[in-house]
């Protein structure tokens, strides 16, 4: 599940969230995202979470509601999405999530 503030930075992190759901829409993904009133990493807006039962979790921030952004968030859960612990390798996430990662906690369990 893709999860984003959508109270973050004045209303650009609601605008993320539409642009993400626009998308995931055009390209037909089969992807859960919903919008979270506040995800306590308001010095570091906008900010996304990944989550899935026996996955690892993510959060990212520093994220812009652009085209770059939006691609890399619905790239990056599609790989979390993927069979297995949701581990993301670094030389396989976007580059907009090389940098911004703010944590990744092991999954429950």
């Amino acid at each position: 599940m893709l999860i984003i503030c959508t109270t973050c930075d004045d209303g650009r992190g609601q605008a993320l969230l539409e642009a993400v759901e626009n998308e995931a829409l055009a390209r037909d993904l089969p992807l859960p995202i919903r919008g979270q009133a506040c995800m306590a990493a308001c010095r570091q807006s906008c900010t996304a979470a990944l989550q899935g039962a026996g996955k690892h979790s993510y959060l990212f921030g520093q994220l812009a509601p652009d085209a770059d952004s939006v691609a890399a968030l619905l790239d990056v859960a599609a790989q979390h999405a993927e069979p297995g612990d949701g581990l993301l390798a670094w030389a396989r996430r976007p580059e907009r999530l090389k940098s911004g990662l703010l944590a990744r906690l092991p999954p429950l369990g």
